[in-house]
């Protein structure tokens, strides 16, 4: 990837400050970074030609509405044939653009064939502002995809995460598209054996190029992994929007609902040796060459330590049965919680439809689902001094067109006009969020498709 230099003239100086991670102060000193992280990603282009510099600048510059101020670099790597270094509106550090071959891929690894077919790549890297990284996240996207439709895909570097192009054009082009921080990241879980107690490790990759701690659970039992990424997702948009508490003080995450952040060096020396996340299985990720294991990484555990003889730090166990159960309510940031309502939205037809399956499945203990399985968020109670609204789950019932009949399954904390156990009827557009909990799994607005074909083996129609 090409060295990070601007244009000739001082448009591509870097702001002070710019890249920065958390300030040290109040114990913070713990989460600091030891330097800023940049960020890349890299578009398939299909064409047999290589892609022109030129074209590529006005085709910027077109999608953008102006002209752009870009400089030229000398490329550090020699398969590279041209390197830009463009200063994006709404982007505060400079953006390096860069064209070369594409490496040979595995076609298993990508997601759609024609991304693997791509002769070229265009590849693009900056640093994103710390506080702003997902609006400079989504911009990003919206610009290389947009100003070069002809992308078959993009990779995120970062993550590893792969985009088709119609996941692309969905995500970064629709008219309603908006940033979602969860884009920033991804959640990798690792078992030692396949075993619903297996104590698993769940981490973030992708956290520390916005300036903050990547974030850990340790010897969550894997029958809990789907909920620990939830709570892990919530904990980190939370960790965007401000900075992250002093070590293994109380964070609140909910209405009553608190972990702690606690540096994994804390949290390792009583783990055993064979399971993911202790001192040796770090050890040996170094040994192999991946040395993040090492670095500064926040491990959310319970608020408080457990143990009768020995008190330790121990992964949220009680937050996660109550989201299990369909009890816990979890704070969002303003951007999750946009892309969590728009999500909402546009998959609810995949809701509707999963319900009424369920209710016309001829088995009993699938049918009975309907009463219990469907549940729906919208908000309750008040605003806070910190201007969020409690968002409360409802058991839906039933549905009427586009309206759900549903009961509150816990009373609000920020309001006493409403109880659980209180039976109303919601629109469709208060709702800002849904899930489906079935006997194996759950599932949400960003696995609807998952969810219809999941009813369908219940009902043994698949």
């Amino acid at each position: 990837m090409p060295a990070m230099q601007p244009p000739e003239d001082d448009a591509g100086a870097v702001p002070e400050g710019a890249g920065d991670g958390p300030r040290a102060s109040d114990g913070l000193e713990a989460w600091e970074l030891p330097s800023s992280v940049a960020s890349a990603w890299v578009g398939f282009w299909p064409h047999k030609e290589a892609p022109d510099a030129d074209e590529v600048r006005r085709s910027l510059g077109t999608w953008v509405g102006r002209e752009i101020d870009a400089g030229t670099a000398d490329p550090d790597d020699e398969d590279m044939i041209w390197t830009l270094i463009v200063r994006i509106p709404g982007v505060v550090s400079p953006v390096a653009f860069w064209a070369q071959k594409a490496l040979e891929a595995d076609p298993q690894q990508l997601p759609d064939p024609a991304m693997a077919a791509s002769p070229w790549v265009i590849g693009m890297q900056t640093h994103l502002e710390v506080g702003e990284a997902a609006d400079e996240y989504f911009h990003l996207m919206a610009l290389l995809t947009g100003a070069l439709p002809e992308l078959t895909g993009v990779m995120d570097v970062s993550t590893a995460r792969r985009w088709t192009r119609r996941e692309l054009d969905e995500q970064f082009q629709a008219a309603d598209a908006v940033p979602n921080e969860e884009h920033l990241w991804t959640i990798t879980a690792v078992a030692a054996r396949e075993d619903d107690e297996a104590p698993m490790m769940l981490f973030t990759t992708g956290l520390t190029r916005c300036g903050v701690p990547e974030l850990e659970m340790l010897e969550v039992p894997a029958r809990h992994a789907q909920a620990a990424a939830i709570l892990i997702n919530h904990v980190a948009s939370l960790l965007l929007e401000s900075a992250p508490p002093p070590p293994c003080e109380p964070m609140e995450v909910g209405p009553e609902s608190r972990v702690a952040l606690v540096p994994w060096k804390e949290c390792v020396q009583f783990i055993e040796a064979e399971a993911p996340g202790s001192g040796t299985f770090r050890e040996n990720a170094e040994k192999d060459g991946d040395a993040s294991f090492m670095g500064v990484r926040a491990v959310v555990c319970a608020a408080e330590k457990r143990g009768a003889f020995r008190k330790v730090w121990a992964w949220p166990k009680d937050i996660i049965d109550r989201m299990e159960d369909g009890r816990a309510v979890l704070y969002a940031s303003e951007h999750a919680a946009a892309a969590t309502e728009r999500r909402a939205q546009r998959t609810w037809h995949a809701f509707a439809t999963a319900f009424a399956s369920v209710k016309r499945a001829d088995d009993e203990s699938v049918a009975s689902l309907a009463e219990s399985a469907f549940h729906v968020q919208a908000p309750v109670g008040t605003v806070d001094d910190q201007d969020r609204r409690e968002q409360g789950w409802f058991v839906v019932h039933r549905f009427d067109h586009d309206v759900v009949e549903a009961t509150l399954s816990e009373d609000p904390v920020t309001g006493d006009e409403m109880h659980a156990g209180d039976t109303i009827r919601i629109p469709r557009e208060r709702i800002t969020d849904w899930r489906v909990m079935l006997p194996e799994e759950m599932f949400g607005p960003d696995r609807s498709v998952a969810l219809l074909e999941a009813i369908d083996r219940l009902r043994g129609i698949a």
